[in-house]
């Protein structure tokens, strides 16, 4: 009796084991992994995926998306990153409830598309901006650089008037008003 050297279980690894440089591996029919992170292929219009072709137009700023769109125009596979609909910080456009939208707008009529939707979690981005920690202690002057910390701040007194407050005009305050010169020197042109 021959033994079968064939088991599901080897089968199965040699699905999941990806070859050497091949980032995209088919699992299943409708699970591909991408450079380790697992995708269904929630829609294939008109049969559309390709493997081959996803592998070669695929780049790494797709991987901060939930869901991979790609569609066939003239012979050419494009490829864009769409967001879940309950991401409030993608833009309106970016959301997967926009596909319909895109696919009229940007993509030729009938064209082949298919969808692929992340089933792990989206590895977060690191932050570019540094951000400083946030403390309840209000910031020293001498942080400051462009104020000089040799000058020492007068204290408010009573008879000072504030800088900020609006000072009185000449009726409040009893002071005279102040002429205007304009009109004094046009009427001694006028004169002469």
């Amino acid at each position: 009796m021959a033994t079968d050297t064939h088991t599901p279980l080897a089968e199965l690894d040699q699905l999941i084991e990806p070859a050497e440089n091949q980032r995209i591996v088919q699992v299943a029919s409708d699970m591909i992994t991408i450079d380790g992170r697992r995708y269904q292929i929630e829609l294939d219009h008109k049969q559309a995926f390709d493997r081959e072709a996803l592998e070669a137009r695929y780049n790494e700023i797709l991987d901060k998306y939930d869901y991979i769109v790609g569609d066939w125009g003239y012979d050419q596979l494009r490829l864009r990153g769409f967001y879940k609909p309950t991401n409030r910080h993608a833009n309106k456009d970016q959301l997967i409830n926009t596909l319909e939208d895109y696919l009229y707008e940007y993509c030729n009529f009938g064209c082949a598309y298919f969808v692929l939707g992340r089933l792990d979690a989206p590895v977060k981005a690191t932050p570019t901006k540094r951000s400083r920690p946030k403390t309840n202690k209000p910031r020293s002057k001498a942080a400051n650089p462009s104020k000089k910390s040799n000058q020492k701040p007068q204290p408010y007194t009573e008879k000072q008037t504030h800088p900020k407050k609006v000072q009185g005009t000449a009726k409040t305050t009893g002071q005279k008003p102040r002429k205007r010169h304009f009109t004094i020197r046009q009427r001694e042109t006028e004169t002469k």
